[in-house]
């Protein structure tokens, strides 16, 4: 897996990562293998900077 670039600065984690991949296959009902063949590097990388966006505001919103 390649390194995605976050908005501000810095990179997903390889968990981050997976994690981010994981949840959208379950969003969409399909398996993790299912959804890594059927998209795109580009669309990955907007899964995962989405993830992690929003987990970033879950964090902030309660304060840890």
């Amino acid at each position: 897996m390649s390194m995605v670039e976050l908005p501000g600065g810095g990179y997903a984690t390889d968990s981050e990562a997976l994690n981010a991949l994981a949840a959208e296959a379950g969003r969409r009902g399909v398996s993790y293998g299912h959804l890594v063949a059927s998209t795109t590097e580009r669309e990955r990388a907007e899964i995962i900077r989405d993830y992690c966006r929003s987990m970033r505001r879950k964090v902030r919103w309660s304060g840890k």
